[in-house]
């Protein structure tokens, strides 16, 4: 036992050294590794966040518009402090016409609500003054031109500012030639054209309708485009009736323009174009 009691005191200290040395030695591993995640940049934590533009909802409209399309057009709107160019724009792509603001309107906001109006009042709840452009013809329900939204202080829109005449047409303003040497008070005169405010009277013996349109276009007071050189004859008699609704029947070929002032409640014709007959479709 003697021999064995130094040999283990010698053991002993040359294992303490073994173990002092493996922890020296990963503990200086550890401060390498910790040095070099240091040094490694963290990619992923300087990725640059979301732009605040894509990550901002889309804003919400302010207006509801919907429209109703059938024989009577019908029109809902629900707006709080709309921008009446936004609506406008909207109007327009929804019914296929012009929609057209008068100066002072373009920057003006509404809040207004109601549901399935007919166009026209509709278009007063607008704005101050409101006018609507149309295209009258036989058989056929008017047809949009354009509507105008104009401010208390917007002068009249041009009476030329939707319906345009062609410069390829003959165009007739103003006076035109006797169509008879007959004076209008002669129960004979085979063409005799009187306006009573809005209602007409026309008398037409087996006349051309181009002088027909050529006299209704003088009593009214509006341009007269002859755009093809009809072979129709008018023979007819047509006593105190609307103006819009006369015209049109005389021939599916006449166009009759007009303008309604829907603050006014007045309709004003802007002009007649007589237009080549449209080519028929075989089996029709």
């Amino acid at each position: 036992m003697m021999h064995k009691i130094p040999f283990e005191f010698a053991v002993k200290p040359a294992a303490l050294k073994t173990r002092s040395s493996s922890l020296r030695i990963v503990f200086f591993a550890i401060m390498i590794a910790g040095l070099w995640f240091t040094a490694v940049p963290d990619t992923r934590a300087q990725e640059k966040p979301a732009s605040p533009a894509a990550a901002k909802p889309t804003a919400k409209k302010k207006y509801t518009l919907r429209i109703t399309k059938g024989d009577i057009t019908g029109v809902s709107l629900k707006a709080d402090k709309a921008k009446i160019s936004e609506i406008a724009a909207d109007l327009g792509k929804q019914l296929g016409t012009k929609v057209i603001l008068g100066p002072t309107m373009t920057k003006e906001a509404i809040t207004v609500e109601f549901s399935d109006l007919a166009l026209e009042p509709a278009m007063r709840l607008l704005a101050p003054h409101a006018y609507i452009d149309y295209e009258i013809r036989a058989n056929a329900p008017p047809t949009l031109m354009g509507i105008f939204l104009m401010g208390q202080e917007d002068p009249t829109p041009d009476k030329a500012a939707v319906v345009q005449g062609s410069t390829q047409a003959m165009m007739i303003e103003g006076n035109t030639e006797d169509v008879t040497e007959q004076t209008p008070a002669e129960h004979d005169d085979p063409l005799q054209v009187d306006l009573d405010d809005d209602h007409i009277t026309i008398k037409a013996k087996k006349q051309a309708l181009q002088a027909v349109v050529l006299t209704i276009a003088e009593v009214l007071e509006v341009p007269a485009e002859i755009k093809y050189d009809s072979s129709e004859i008018v023979d007819t008699e047509v006593k105190d009736v609307l103006y819009e609704d006369a015209i049109a029947r005389l021939s599916p070929n006449i166009r009759l323009y007009m303008r309604a002032d829907l603050t006014r409640s007045l309709r004003t014709p802007l002009r007649i174009t007589l237009v080549p007959p449209v080519a028929k479709v075989a089996g029709q």
